[in-house]
């Protein structure tokens, strides 16, 4: 099978670029670097000639609803109809389980973008899955780099259930691959254990000794994301449990 990873050289996107070669599968790794920019739309239907399936994993990280909404939105348009044009038969997008929700995403631009997106891909009358996963074990280290400063870190206050991203880069696969349907035209994948961030930080740190290199002598938190955060909003009911657990996940820094 041929398929196409938007964004194929970012943090989840190479994941899911290895677990397709190692498949056996085709890769079209389509990226900047390739040649491609997604969001003027340059390139697309030339790397898309061909493909089976397309997985998109791209992002960017801002706080700014409005860049945010214009990126993700933009680029998922582009996508659908590139992909129309190429015939590719089935999209793949990657998201974050709550952010589509308007409690949890009213304090978060970024949030907001993934809200658009998902919007495109579920609307566009594709055969397309977008898959909703929790904050992956290494979201902890963006977290401290926002929001610690020397000896102190000032978490927000977020309910999670960390998940391994090894773990979601293989269902972004499987769901590719596999051609099943899906309710809604969404899947969900959370870790096993819940709790708040800063509670996770502070395990990682009695562990290891750092997150991100930062050492804070205090860890805490507030609700500065908003009460829905805070109360749970990012930790989906249902969908896959994946086993791993972050215990699991602080001895593999350790090896």
């Amino acid at each position: 099978m041929r398929i196409a990873v938007l964004g194929a050289t970012g943090e989840m996107g190479s994941k899911v670029a290895q677990k397709v070669r190692r498949q056996g599968h085709e890769l079209v790794s389509v990226s900047r670097s390739e040649g491609v920019d997604v969001y003027t739309g340059e390139g697309l239907p030339a790397a898309f000639a061909g493909a089976d399936v397309a997985i998109d994993c791209l992002n960017m990280m801002s706080l700014s609803a409005k860049k945010a909404s214009d990126y993700f939105g933009r680029t998922s348009r582009n996508v659908v109809d590139a992909s129309q044009e190429a015939g590719v038969s089935r999209l793949v997008c990657m998201s974050i389980a709550g952010a589509a929700d308007p409690e949890v995403n009213k304090m978060f631009g970024y949030y907001k973008g993934k809200a658009v997106q998902e919007r495109v891909y579920i609307e566009s009358g594709a055969d397309c899955v977008v898959v909703r996963s929790t904050q992956w074990f290494q979201f902890l280290e963006v977290l401290m780099g926002m929001a610690s400063v020397g000896p102190v870190a000032l978490l927000p206050k977020m309910m999670m259930a960390p998940v391994s991203a090894e773990r979601v880069a293989s269902l972004l696969v499987e769901t590719a691959v596999s051609g099943n349907q899906h309710e809604g035209k969404t899947l969900t994948i959370r870790g096993p254990e819940t709790g708040y961030a800063a509670d996770f930080v502070k395990r990682q740190l009695a562990a290891t000794g750092n997150v991100a290199g930062k050492s804070p002598r205090w860890v805490g938190s507030a609700p500065y994301m908003g009460s829905a955060i805070a109360r749970g909003g990012l930790v989906p009911s249902g969908g896959i449990v994946d086993e791993t657990s972050f215990g699991e996940y602080l001895e593999s820094l350790s090896r």
